[in-house]
Protein backbone atom coordinates (compact mmCIF):
# COMPACT_ATOMS: atom_id res chain seq x y z
CA UNK A 1 0.00 0.00 0.00
CA UNK A 2 0.91 3.52 -0.83
CA UNK A 3 1.56 6.27 1.60
CA UNK A 4 -1.99 7.42 0.75
CA UNK A 5 -3.67 5.88 3.40
CA UNK A 6 -1.61 6.89 6.33
CA UNK A 7 -4.58 8.88 8.10
CA UNK A 8 -6.85 8.89 5.61
CA UNK A 9 -10.02 8.36 6.79
CA UNK A 10 -12.62 5.62 5.08
CA UNK A 11 -15.75 4.33 5.20
CA UNK A 12 -16.39 0.71 4.23
CA UNK A 13 -20.16 -0.31 3.90
CA UNK A 14 -20.99 -3.67 3.94
CA UNK A 15 -17.88 -3.82 6.25
CA UNK A 16 -18.37 -6.96 8.02
CA UNK A 17 -18.54 -9.04 4.50
CA UNK A 18 -15.87 -11.28 3.06
CA UNK A 19 -14.80 -8.39 0.36
CA UNK A 20 -15.47 -5.62 2.81
CA UNK A 21 -12.90 -7.46 5.64
CA UNK A 22 -10.51 -8.08 2.93
CA UNK A 23 -10.48 -4.06 1.77
CA UNK A 24 -9.82 -3.46 5.37
CA UNK A 25 -7.35 -5.41 6.22
CA UNK A 26 -4.25 -3.38 3.55
CA UNK A 27 -6.30 -0.22 4.40
CA UNK A 28 -5.51 -0.58 8.11
CA UNK A 29 -2.37 -2.02 7.89
CA UNK A 30 -1.33 1.52 5.71
CA UNK A 31 -2.45 3.53 8.81
CA UNK A 32 -5.84 4.61 7.62
CA UNK A 33 -8.60 5.24 9.73
CA UNK A 34 -11.45 2.75 8.75
CA UNK A 35 -14.85 2.68 9.68
CA UNK A 36 -17.84 0.28 8.62
CA UNK A 37 -21.12 1.06 7.90
CA UNK A 38 -23.29 -2.55 8.22
CA UNK A 39 -26.54 -3.98 9.31
CA UNK A 40 -24.40 -7.12 10.81
CA UNK A 41 -20.75 -7.24 13.53
CA UNK A 42 -19.98 -10.62 11.17
CA UNK A 43 -16.98 -12.52 11.61
CA UNK A 44 -15.25 -12.04 8.66
CA UNK A 45 -13.29 -8.78 9.91
CA UNK A 46 -12.38 -11.33 12.75
CA UNK A 47 -10.83 -13.36 10.20
CA UNK A 48 -8.40 -10.82 9.81
CA UNK A 49 -7.54 -9.48 13.49
CA UNK A 50 -9.58 -6.20 12.80
CA UNK A 51 -12.91 -6.89 15.04
CA UNK A 52 -11.78 -4.41 17.22
CA UNK A 53 -9.71 -1.95 15.08
CA UNK A 54 -12.46 -1.57 12.66
CA UNK A 55 -15.91 0.00 14.58
CA UNK A 56 -19.28 -0.85 12.79
CA UNK A 57 -22.23 1.76 12.84
CA UNK A 58 -25.50 -0.29 12.53
CA UNK A 59 -27.49 0.89 9.44
CA UNK A 60 -29.24 0.12 6.00
CA UNK A 61 -27.56 2.18 3.08
CA UNK A 62 -31.60 3.29 2.56
CA UNK A 63 -31.41 5.53 5.45
CA UNK A 64 -30.10 8.59 4.28
CA UNK A 65 -29.81 10.49 7.26
CA UNK A 66 -27.52 7.86 9.31
CA UNK A 67 -25.07 7.39 6.64
CA UNK A 68 -24.57 11.35 5.85
CA UNK A 69 -24.13 11.63 9.98
CA UNK A 70 -21.59 8.73 9.54
CA UNK A 71 -19.49 10.82 6.99
CA UNK A 72 -19.84 13.87 8.70
CA UNK A 73 -18.75 12.62 12.14
CA UNK A 74 -15.99 10.75 11.26
CA UNK A 75 -14.83 13.13 8.63
CA UNK A 76 -14.92 10.55 5.75
CA UNK A 77 -12.40 11.03 2.89
CA UNK A 78 -12.82 8.33 1.11
CA UNK A 79 -15.82 5.98 1.00
CA UNK A 80 -16.27 2.28 -0.40
CA UNK A 81 -19.59 1.07 -0.99
CA UNK A 82 -19.66 -2.67 -1.31
CA UNK A 83 -23.38 -3.16 0.74
CA UNK A 84 -25.58 -4.49 -1.20
CA UNK A 85 -27.69 -7.93 -2.66
CA UNK A 86 -24.06 -10.17 -3.48
CA UNK A 87 -25.83 -13.02 -4.35
CA UNK A 88 -27.48 -14.06 -7.68
CA UNK A 89 -30.03 -16.55 -6.49
CA UNK A 90 -30.78 -14.22 -3.49
CA UNK A 91 -31.71 -10.95 -6.22
CA UNK A 92 -34.04 -13.68 -7.95
CA UNK A 93 -35.63 -14.77 -4.78
CA UNK A 94 -36.57 -11.44 -3.43
CA UNK A 95 -36.21 -9.10 -6.51
CA UNK A 96 -37.65 -5.80 -5.41
CA UNK A 97 -35.13 -6.16 -2.12
CA UNK A 98 -32.35 -6.12 -4.21
CA UNK A 99 -33.20 -3.73 -6.50
CA UNK A 100 -34.26 -1.49 -4.05
CA UNK A 101 -30.91 -2.08 -2.16
CA UNK A 102 -28.61 -2.31 -5.32
CA UNK A 103 -30.34 0.77 -6.63
CA UNK A 104 -31.88 3.02 -4.50
CA UNK A 105 -28.80 2.35 -2.00
CA UNK A 106 -26.01 2.73 -4.23
CA UNK A 107 -27.60 6.36 -5.65
CA UNK A 108 -28.42 6.96 -1.32
CA UNK A 109 -24.26 6.61 -0.19
CA UNK A 110 -23.47 8.70 -3.28
CA UNK A 111 -25.68 11.66 -2.32
CA UNK A 112 -24.90 11.47 1.29
CA UNK A 113 -21.08 11.58 0.15
CA UNK A 114 -22.13 14.07 -2.03
CA UNK A 115 -23.88 16.48 0.68
CA UNK A 116 -21.30 15.94 3.42
CA UNK A 117 -18.32 17.75 1.36
CA UNK A 118 -15.73 16.14 3.09
CA UNK A 119 -15.63 13.04 0.36
CA UNK A 120 -12.51 13.44 -2.29
CA UNK A 121 -13.01 9.39 -3.71
CA UNK A 122 -15.91 6.69 -3.59
CA UNK A 123 -15.30 3.73 -5.04
CA UNK A 124 -18.70 1.43 -5.75
CA UNK A 125 -18.84 -2.13 -7.03
CA UNK A 126 -20.66 -3.02 -9.93
CA UNK A 127 -20.47 -6.44 -11.11
CA UNK A 128 -18.84 -8.90 -13.98
CA UNK A 129 -22.37 -10.24 -13.97
CA UNK A 130 -23.36 -6.99 -15.75
CA UNK A 131 -21.72 -8.25 -19.38
CA UNK A 132 -24.06 -10.98 -19.76
CA UNK A 133 -23.91 -12.36 -23.47
CA UNK A 134 -21.07 -11.22 -25.95
CA UNK A 135 -20.27 -10.87 -29.48
CA UNK A 136 -16.84 -10.64 -28.94
CA UNK A 137 -14.45 -11.14 -26.27
CA UNK A 138 -12.57 -10.13 -24.00
CA UNK A 139 -15.05 -8.05 -22.77
CA UNK A 140 -13.83 -4.21 -22.45
CA UNK A 141 -15.63 -1.86 -20.28
CA UNK A 142 -17.82 0.03 -23.27
CA UNK A 143 -19.06 -3.60 -24.13
CA UNK A 144 -22.98 -3.52 -23.88
CA UNK A 145 -24.33 -4.12 -20.22
CA UNK A 146 -26.57 -7.08 -21.11
CA UNK A 147 -27.46 -8.92 -18.52
CA UNK A 148 -31.00 -8.94 -17.74
CA UNK A 149 -31.57 -10.66 -14.67
CA UNK A 150 -32.40 -9.07 -11.45
CA UNK A 151 -29.25 -9.26 -9.97
CA UNK A 152 -27.44 -8.13 -13.07
CA UNK A 153 -29.77 -5.40 -13.69
CA UNK A 154 -29.67 -4.46 -10.29
CA UNK A 155 -25.74 -4.04 -10.48
CA UNK A 156 -25.89 -2.36 -13.76
CA UNK A 157 -27.75 0.39 -12.82
CA UNK A 158 -25.66 1.05 -9.55
CA UNK A 159 -22.51 1.15 -12.20
CA UNK A 160 -24.43 4.09 -14.37
CA UNK A 161 -25.81 5.74 -10.98
CA UNK A 162 -21.71 6.00 -9.87
CA UNK A 163 -20.59 7.19 -13.16
CA UNK A 164 -23.60 9.75 -13.73
CA UNK A 165 -23.26 11.40 -9.77
CA UNK A 166 -19.06 11.77 -11.43
CA UNK A 167 -20.03 13.33 -14.69
CA UNK A 168 -23.40 15.49 -12.97
CA UNK A 169 -22.03 16.49 -9.79
CA UNK A 170 -18.27 15.96 -10.30
CA UNK A 171 -18.28 13.39 -7.38
CA UNK A 172 -15.03 11.42 -7.84
CA UNK A 173 -16.57 7.98 -8.12
CA UNK A 174 -15.28 4.94 -9.71
CA UNK A 175 -17.40 1.87 -10.84
CA UNK A 176 -15.46 -1.60 -10.39
CA UNK A 177 -16.61 -4.57 -12.24
CA UNK A 178 -14.72 -7.27 -10.75
CA UNK A 179 -14.76 -10.99 -11.25
CA UNK A 180 -15.18 -13.93 -8.74
CA UNK A 181 -13.15 -13.78 -5.60
CA UNK A 182 -12.33 -16.47 -3.32
CA UNK A 183 -9.93 -16.45 -0.40
CA UNK A 184 -9.16 -16.73 3.27
CA UNK A 185 -12.55 -16.63 5.02
CA UNK A 186 -15.16 -16.29 3.00
CA UNK A 187 -18.60 -17.63 5.03
CA UNK A 188 -20.15 -18.68 1.48
CA UNK A 189 -19.62 -22.41 2.08
CA UNK A 190 -21.91 -23.00 -1.51
CA UNK A 191 -19.13 -20.73 -3.61
CA UNK A 192 -17.32 -23.43 -5.55
CA UNK A 193 -13.67 -22.62 -4.01
CA UNK A 194 -14.55 -22.71 -0.62
CA UNK A 195 -17.00 -25.62 -0.61
CA UNK A 196 -14.58 -27.92 -3.04
CA UNK A 197 -11.94 -27.05 -0.10
CA UNK A 198 -14.44 -28.06 2.35
CA UNK A 199 -15.17 -31.14 0.44
CA UNK A 200 -11.46 -32.47 -0.26
CA UNK A 201 -10.75 -31.35 3.69
CA UNK A 202 -13.21 -34.23 4.54
CA UNK A 203 -11.77 -36.53 1.98
CA UNK A 204 -14.53 -36.12 -0.61
CA UNK A 205 -14.16 -35.55 -4.18
CA UNK A 206 -15.64 -31.84 -4.90
CA UNK A 207 -18.69 -31.98 -7.08
CA UNK A 208 -19.56 -30.07 -10.21
CA UNK A 209 -23.07 -29.13 -10.57
CA UNK A 210 -22.55 -28.32 -13.99
CA UNK A 211 -21.31 -29.89 -16.76
CA UNK A 212 -17.73 -28.83 -16.34
CA UNK A 213 -18.17 -26.61 -18.93
CA UNK A 214 -18.98 -22.48 -17.61
CA UNK A 215 -15.84 -20.69 -18.28
CA UNK A 216 -15.52 -17.63 -15.73
CA UNK A 217 -12.31 -15.54 -14.13
CA UNK A 218 -11.70 -16.24 -10.10
CA UNK A 219 -9.24 -13.66 -8.18
CA UNK A 220 -8.10 -13.78 -4.52
CA UNK A 221 -9.75 -10.99 -2.49
CA UNK A 222 -6.11 -9.80 -1.35
CA UNK A 223 -5.77 -8.79 -5.46
CA UNK A 224 -9.59 -7.47 -5.81
CA UNK A 225 -8.97 -5.51 -2.94
CA UNK A 226 -5.92 -3.84 -4.03
CA UNK A 227 -7.40 -2.84 -6.88
CA UNK A 228 -10.03 -0.88 -5.18
CA UNK A 229 -7.81 0.64 -2.98
CA UNK A 230 -5.41 1.89 -6.59
CA UNK A 231 -8.67 2.93 -7.57
CA UNK A 232 -9.65 5.08 -4.90
CA UNK A 233 -6.16 6.49 -4.91
CA UNK A 234 -6.51 7.86 -8.30
CA UNK A 235 -10.01 8.42 -8.66
CA UNK A 236 -9.52 12.29 -9.00
CA UNK A 237 -7.70 11.65 -12.16
CA UNK A 238 -9.35 12.40 -15.36
CA UNK A 239 -8.71 9.40 -16.61
CA UNK A 240 -10.31 7.20 -13.60
CA UNK A 241 -13.13 9.73 -12.32
CA UNK A 242 -16.13 8.59 -13.45
CA UNK A 243 -15.39 5.56 -15.04
CA UNK A 244 -15.96 2.05 -14.97
CA UNK A 245 -13.06 -0.54 -14.49
CA UNK A 246 -12.90 -4.11 -14.58
CA UNK A 247 -10.64 -6.18 -12.34
CA UNK A 248 -9.91 -9.54 -13.50
CA UNK A 249 -6.74 -11.36 -14.08
CA UNK A 250 -5.98 -12.31 -17.55
CA UNK A 251 -7.56 -15.37 -18.88
CA UNK A 252 -11.03 -16.90 -17.10
CA UNK A 253 -10.56 -21.06 -16.70
CA UNK A 254 -13.80 -23.50 -17.21
CA UNK A 255 -15.09 -24.56 -13.84
CA UNK A 256 -13.41 -28.29 -14.29
CA UNK A 257 -9.73 -27.35 -15.10
CA UNK A 258 -10.45 -24.65 -11.65
CA UNK A 259 -10.72 -27.93 -9.90
CA UNK A 260 -8.61 -29.63 -11.31
CA UNK A 261 -6.00 -27.07 -10.16
CA UNK A 262 -7.18 -26.97 -6.53
CA UNK A 263 -7.38 -30.61 -6.52
CA UNK A 264 -3.40 -30.37 -7.72
CA UNK A 265 -2.58 -27.55 -4.87
CA UNK A 266 -3.90 -29.93 -1.97
CA UNK A 267 -2.25 -32.87 -2.94
CA UNK A 268 -5.40 -35.20 -2.72
CA UNK A 269 -5.41 -38.27 -5.01
CA UNK A 270 -9.10 -37.40 -6.23
CA UNK A 271 -10.96 -36.28 -9.72
CA UNK A 272 -13.79 -34.15 -9.29
CA UNK A 273 -17.32 -35.39 -9.58
CA UNK A 274 -19.21 -34.05 -12.51
CA UNK A 275 -22.86 -34.29 -11.56
CA UNK A 276 -24.14 -32.35 -14.37
CA UNK A 277 -27.35 -32.22 -12.24
CA UNK A 278 -27.47 -27.81 -13.26
CA UNK A 279 -27.03 -27.85 -16.32
CA UNK A 280 -28.40 -23.57 -16.45
CA UNK A 281 -25.15 -22.67 -17.28
CA UNK A 282 -24.04 -25.04 -19.93
CA UNK A 283 -21.53 -23.47 -22.27
CA UNK A 284 -21.54 -20.21 -20.47
CA UNK A 285 -18.24 -18.00 -21.14
CA UNK A 286 -17.37 -14.83 -19.55
CA UNK A 287 -13.93 -13.29 -20.39
CA UNK A 288 -13.22 -9.38 -19.29
CA UNK A 289 -10.34 -7.49 -20.58
CA UNK A 290 -8.16 -6.37 -17.82
CA UNK A 291 -5.98 -4.05 -20.32
CA UNK A 292 -7.80 -0.66 -19.36
CA UNK A 293 -7.08 -0.75 -15.96
CA UNK A 294 -3.20 -2.19 -16.45
CA UNK A 295 -3.00 0.58 -19.18
CA UNK A 296 -3.99 3.80 -16.80
CA UNK A 297 -2.64 2.38 -13.72
CA UNK A 298 -0.63 -0.28 -14.01
CA UNK A 299 -2.64 -2.78 -11.96
CA UNK A 300 -2.30 -6.87 -12.39
CA UNK A 301 -2.99 -9.42 -9.93
CA UNK A 302 0.34 -10.41 -7.67
CA UNK A 303 -1.46 -13.69 -7.58
CA UNK A 304 -1.80 -16.72 -10.11
CA UNK A 305 -4.85 -18.82 -9.76
CA UNK A 306 -2.32 -21.79 -8.25
CA UNK A 307 -0.74 -19.67 -5.79
CA UNK A 308 -4.36 -18.09 -5.21
CA UNK A 309 -5.65 -21.25 -4.71
CA UNK A 310 -3.05 -22.91 -2.69
CA UNK A 311 -2.86 -19.70 -0.18
CA UNK A 312 -6.91 -20.34 0.15
CA UNK A 313 -6.75 -23.95 0.89
CA UNK A 314 -3.68 -23.89 3.57
CA UNK A 315 -5.57 -21.53 5.64
CA UNK A 316 -9.28 -23.71 5.39
CA UNK A 317 -6.68 -26.88 6.16
CA UNK A 318 -5.59 -25.13 9.39
CA UNK A 319 -9.13 -22.83 10.23
CA UNK A 320 -11.81 -25.05 9.07
CA UNK A 321 -14.90 -23.44 9.73
CA UNK A 322 -15.34 -23.07 13.05
CA UNK A 323 -14.78 -19.27 13.07
CA UNK A 324 -17.98 -18.90 10.88
CA UNK A 325 -20.99 -17.18 12.74
CA UNK A 326 -18.21 -16.68 16.42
Amino acid sequence: MSGFWKGRRVLITGASGFLGAWLARPLVDGGAEVRGFDLTEGACLGVHGLADRVPITRGSVLEAAALERVIREHRTEVCFHLAGQSMIEGAAAGPLAALEVNVRGTWTVLEACRRAGTIRAVVCASSNHTYGPQTTAPFPEDAPLNQLDVYGASKACADVITRCFAHSFGLNAVAVRNVNSFGPGDPHTTHIVTGSILSLLRGEPPVIRSDGSPVKAYLHARDTMEAYALLAEHAGDPRVRGQAFNVTPAAPVSVLDLLRTLIKVSGRPVEPVVAASDLSQKGFFEHLSGEKLARVLGWRPRLTLEEGLRDTYAWYAKHGTGWIGG
